[in-house]
């Protein structure tokens, strides 16, 4: 059907307007119908069905009609109807929004920002789930870039960064979904914890607003953070490539005494480089500040950290079965739901290769599967002789991701023996 033989105003019943927008009733059975509506200053239009590419056909012989007879043929009517001024809200235009976002804001302007951004993104949420994944797969990139940006334009980055690479790689990939309702599954969250956030710990609150991508500075962290002085352990370091110009270094640290994790975050803008990385197997001492937090984890070192010389680790210590694990990792994510992976340090572990993989088998003969290319599971079988060892690496409740190994008092960096330019020589 083309758009040009819907065109009557026949097909269009109820029709009405207010200001600019006109918008109209069009029955497609006795049980159903689609409504329509039309900007006639900007242009816009909007339909309530589900069918892509848009606009549909139906917007577009509605704007033809609306064109051709003008907005006199159109009954004043006071106020927008509710489903047209959700779409009025969601499609404004972001310069409008970005005028908003303002160097020093208060917190007051901050959170009105933020409010508005995430009735955007609620909105949008249940346009995803009312039509499904399938129909969502079939989406051009466009669909998710536009309520990625909106959410930029509310100055959630962070938030807006997920669900952009996490709506791209969908859309290349419609047949692997799990990143992408996670991405869904926790957005959903953080609008809930946003309209409950006077009931959440201070903790909780400062958890919400950095998966939304606010982060206190660093000067308040280190003058205000919770302190913790202790030789500490590099037990691992990892850079992974967020999107094409991002790229993010973890460095794990921890306590010789105190036993708790300490993570180093850092980011590397365009081709900004980072600064030199402690040598993981070291031991350094000194003071940290974390960040709030219901599970404190990332921390700033509040002096330089002296790396101790001729010393290194000579033992692991963790957690010796995967149950253990696992019950740390529930606790954590009912503290912090937007925790992304778990520091965890396994003992007495042995690698293996099988059917499903490469995978570590503990002491209860539990199996916890690996995450990373097939040189790093030779890495390990090669580094165990069939023997049992201890594995660090962080634990995102699918799979695990090994940064380190030690091996009868040997340590082994992982991430660095495993890296594309490593050589051979260097197993």
């Amino acid at each position: 059907m083309r758009p040009q033989l819907l065109a009557e105003v026949a097909f269009f019943q109820r029709r009405a307007r207010c200001g600019p927008w006109c918008w109209a009733e069009l029955p497609v059975s006795v049980a159903q119908e689609h409504w329509v509506a039309f900007h006639v200053e900007t242009g816009a239009s909007y339909c309530t069905c589900w069918f892509r590419p848009r606009p549909c056909w139906h917007a577009q012989a509605f704007a033809l009609v609306v064109q051709a007879e003008g907005i006199q043929a159109f009954e004043e009517q006071g106020e927008l109807p509710e489903w047209l001024a959700s779409a009025a809200r969601i499609s404004a235009p972001s310069s409008r929004r970005r005028a908003a976002v303002q160097p020093g804001a208060s917190d007051d302007e901050r959170a009105a920002r933020i409010q508005r951004g995430l009735e955007d993104l609620e909105i949008w949420l249940a346009d995803v789930l009312q039509r499904g994944l399938a129909v969502c797969a079939a989406e051009d990139p466009q669909f998710y870039l536009v309520a990625s940006t909106r959410l930029a334009d509310a100055s959630m980055r962070s938030l807006s960064r997920r669900l952009r690479t996490a709506g791209e790689a969908f859309a290349q990939r419609p047949d692997e979904p799990e990143a992408f309702v996670a991405v869904l599954a926790d957005a959903a969250l953080a609008i809930q914890a946003w309209k409950r956030r006077d009931q959440l710990s201070e903790g909780q609150r400062s958890d919400l607003e950095a998966f939304l991508g606010f982060s206190p500075k660093k000067e308040v962290v280190r003058a205000q953070g919770e302190r913790l002085a202790d030789v500490w352990v590099v037990v691992g370091a990892v850079e992974e490539v967020l999107e094409a110009s991002l790229r993010e270094r973890r460095t794990w640290l921890l306590g010789a005494q105190s036993g708790r994790f300490a993570l180093l975050q850092e980011y590397a803008f365009g081709a900004e480089g980072f600064a030199p990385a402690f040598r993981p197997g070291a031991l350094v001492q000194g003071a940290v500040a974390y960040y709030p937090s219901a599970w404190p984890l990332r921390a700033l070192p509040i002096e330089v950290l002296e790396t101790l010389p001729h010393r290194n680790m000579k033992k692991l210590l963790g957690w010796p079965t995967f149950s253990e694990m696992s019950r740390t990792f529930a606790r954590a994510l009912a503290s912090h739901p937007w925790l992304t992976a778990l520091p965890a340090a396994l003992v007495e572990v042995r690698p293996v290769r099988d059917a499903k993989g490469f995978g570590l088998i503990d002491s209860e003969h539990q199996r916890l599967p690996l995450k990373g290319s097939g040189l790093l599971g030779w890495t390990l079988l090669a580094a165990s002789e069939g023997l049992s060892m201890a594995v660090f690496g962080e634990w995102d409740g699918v799979s695990f991701c090994p940064l380190s190994a030690f091996c009868e008092e040997r340590f082994i960096d992982l991430q660095r023996i495993c890296e594309p330019s490593s050589s051979a020589a260097e197993l």
